[in-house]
């Protein structure tokens, strides 16, 4: 299927502005549950789809011995991958590759894996497919991705709200957490999907600290601050009041606990 080169660009776009490293360690403890749900064991080939920095999946897969690749839209997250796999002792190969066009033969992977990255691929049928294509008959498909209702996923609501009208036939990435929908794009492939609804706490100082790093450093809300220009204090304020309202921490600090859905699905042997 050929690929929209208008939307990759636009994508790659996305992911290459701000520093998604700087960010990075907000979901960092998602990637150790999901490799172990997955059962990622010592010599097994595993994947992981818009790793942007490694530190989820990738390098700790590398970690418990498994040959990895690390894949992403955008290569500028590579140094930064690098320089945390040197300090981990481990190996990791790093491909820019398009989540909705891998660049991996049919069944390459025993594990492919994905926390919060390929929900971003505009294609959902697409990406779905991808999954599994790489994956051995066998393998394991995994991936987690934030849940409409919950905290982040209404975040990307709020957002959208102060943005133009997307193209048509957009949908929103959160879908990816929403069991039927996740149903719908797996089961034609013969993959019976398994959930798990879970919840990821980021932690900040405070809550100035947390809106700067969020605004400065995530690709999407980078690109949404450029594209609205002098509409940009109208969001930015309403995010801010969003974050306080979301916080449970009571001493100043920040304590945000965001949903999302684990999904795991076997490919037919």
């Amino acid at each position: 299927m050929a690929v929209d080169k208008q939307k990759q660009e636009l994508n790659r776009a996305i992911w290459s502005a701000g520093k998604w490293d700087e960010v990075a360690d907000y979901v960092a403890g998602v990637g150790p549950g999901l490799l172990e749900a997955v059962g990622v064991e010592a010599g097994m080939r595993v994947l992981d789809v818009g790793t942007g920095s490694g530190g989820s999946v990738a390098i700790p897969a590398a970690k418990l011995g498994a040959d990895v690749v690390g894949s992403d839209i955008s290569q500028v997250h590579f140094d930064a991958a690098r320089a945390r796999a040197e300090r981990a002792g481990v190996e990791v190969e790093w491909v820019e590759a398009d989540a909705l066009d891998l660049p991996f033969d049919d069944g390459s992977f025993d594990r492919v894996l994905s926390t919060f990255g390929h929900m971003f691929a505009p294609d959902h049928e697409q990406a779905a497919s991808e999954l599994v294509r790489v994956t051995k008959p066998g393998g394991v498909i995994g991936f987690c991705a934030w849940t409409p209702e919950g905290g982040i996923g209404r975040m990307f609501r709020l957002t959208a709200s102060h943005m133009p009208p997307p193209p048509e036939g957009f949908r929103p990435p959160p879908m990816w957490g929403s069991e039927e929908h996740v149903r719908s794009l797996m089961e034609p492939h013969g993959v019976e999907p398994r959930f798990e609804r879970r919840l990821n706490e980021f932690r900040e100082e405070s809550l100035d600290a947390y809106s700067e790093r969020f605004e400065n450093n995530f690709g999407p809300m980078v690109m949404a601050r450029q594209a609205l220009g002098d509409g940009w204090p109208a969001l930015q304020e309403e995010l801010e009041a969003f974050f306080e309202s979301e916080n449970e921490a009571e001493d100043g600090s920040v304590l945000i606990r965001g949903e999302y859905l684990q999904t795991l699905a076997e490919r037919p042997a």
